[in-house]
């Protein structure tokens, strides 16, 4: 008995009646269109439950929803870096250490792309790629492994760390030029305050001295004053040292008098440092835009290429998806720490929020490119099928084939959001020195006014003789 074949049968033999090209062009846009609409959300979208369960101080919740979202082995080292630094939000700075540690590895591992990755991030976008982190989130990590270091009481580890972020800084200024992020004030200000407490003075010195030249940067570059502690640190050391002339050029600079000087030599029998992480730092969005590319049809072939100079195509319009950050709300400007009538204020000391910015304005360009050529490969696979498709008498795969490639141009056509946003928006140190003894520490955070939002109380602090106690507190928007 004769029976017509299925509507798959049918389909499927013309498709195999199209010209190879054709048929891979379909297949691929197919197969395209999968791995698109399986991951629609962006990975910023995905953060959500995050921050909230950040903001109301719930860790395990929020470590439970980290965990749910570490099954994409392409972000595996986002998952890393959120795990660790929510865990030092709870204060496991062990457990804090171990996935930053294994973050650190990974990335390192990762910081020259496969040449299977780059390919797949051309062809479908640059989130496809396995994420080994920003230039500054590089170096950011070191200095949260040496803050959860200072906090366990173990500088010599925290050493370690201070002089992996040297090596860090000097990659990124050779691979990365027009990098803005070559030095890290902040980082270098805690190598200082590390080798000031071995007793390294000559280390210490040359620390202060590279905080002080990245400060004077970070201030034109992200808007970061030289912190005063830093003037008095040199100051201090200069003399100490017996660096007279040094001594004096920085006491004129400064505007510090010698009485002001004095005052600042006599070294405290201990010293509390406090750490505020402010806020979240700002978070990846994506916006569409519309611009000019060259026309497809100039890079279908060699073969043709003449007849098309012969015949000049106007440039074409397309579709990119871009990257851009987004700043996030932050209730608190500073804080105020008071321990037995003594006070002290916090000082910015890292603006992370403006170097993101700044981080991802200097790889915009490269971004852009790359999005132009995919707009612009998408569009010659397009003509690709068009052709193909008019060659046959049958519609149904023209439209088809031609339907197909359009869904996954404009499925695929996503930036990458990916960052490591636990990170603070920026942050701020204040120091107090204090007899040795154990105190109860009053921090009260400070908002854009001045006025006090919110008083938390760490009870019995330790505070030694001639060595510095790390206290740290992380806030949220």
């Amino acid at each position: 008995m004769f029976r017509f074949p299925s509507p798959a049968l049918r389909l499927r033999g013309r498709m195999e009646s199209l010209p190879h090209c054709g048929r891979l062009c379909i297949w691929l846009a197919a197969w395209t269109c999968i791995l698109a609409l399986n991951g629609c959300a962006t990975y910023s979208n995905s953060f959500t439950k995050v921050e909230h369960e950040l903001e109301k101080q719930q860790y395990d919740d929020a470590l439970k929803t980290i965990d749910k979202q570490s099954k994409d082995k392409k972000d595996h080292v986002l998952y890393l870096l959120n795990k660790g630094m929510v865990l030092r939000m709870k204060r496991d700075f062990v457990a804090s250490n171990e996935s930053l540690e294994a973050a650190k590895h990974e990335m390192e591992s990762l910081y020259a792309a496969s040449v299977s990755q780059n390919a797949l991030s051309f062809v479908i976008n640059d989130a496809t790629v396995s994420y080994a982190g920003d230039d500054y989130e590089q170096v950011l990590v070191h200095l949260y492994m040496a803050l959860n270091y200072l906090e366990l009481g173990q500088p010599y580890e925290a050493r370690v760390e201070a002089q992996q972020i040297d090596i860090k800084l000097r990659e990124i200024e050779e691979k990365i030029p027009g990098s803005k992020f070559t030095e890290d004030a902040l980082s270098e200000y805690l190598s200082g305050l590390i080798y000031d407490e071995l007793g390294e003075w000559s280390d210490a010195m040359i620390s202060y001295r590279k905080a002080y030249e990245a400060y004077k940067k970070y201030q034109v570059n992200f808007s970061v004053p030289m912190p005063p502690m830093l003037k008095f640190d040199l100051v201090r050391l200069a003399k100490r040292e017996g660096l007279t002339d040094e001594l004096s050029r920085y006491e004129k600079e400064f505007g510090i008098a010698p009485a002001q000087r004095n005052t600042a030599d006599g070294a405290p029998e201990g010293e509390l440092v406090f750490v505020l992480n402010s806020g979240l730092a700002p978070i990846k969005r994506e916006r569409v835009i519309r611009t000019f590319a060259p026309p497809p049809s100039t890079i279908v072939s060699a073969r043709r290429r003449a007849e098309y100079m012969e015949q000049p195509t106007p440039p074409v319009m397309v579709d990119i998806a871009l990257p851009y950050y987004e700043s996030r709300p932050n209730r608190v400007a500073g804080a105020r720490i008071s321990v037995s009538g003594r006070q002290a204020d916090t000082q910015l000391m890292e603006n992370i929020d403006a170097i993101a910015r700044a981080s991802l304005n200097a790889r915009m360009p490269a971004i852009t490119a790359r999005a132009i050529a995919r707009a612009v490969a998408k569009g010659a696979i397009q003509e690709s099928v068009d052709r193909a498709g008019q060659n046959r008498d049958d519609p149904a795969v023209q439209l088809i084939g031609s339907l197909l490639v359009r869904v996954a141009t404009i499925a695929t056509e996503r930036a990458d959001t990916r960052s490591w946003l636990t990170l603070p928006a920026d942050v701020q140190m204040a120091r107090l020195p204090l007899p040795p003894g154990t105190y109860d520490v009053n921090v009260e955070l400070l908002g854009n006014n001045g006025q006090v939002i919110e008083t938390n109380v760490f009870p019995q602090v330790t505070i030694r003789k001639e060595h510095k106690t790390y206290l740290s507190q992380h806030t949220m928007p």
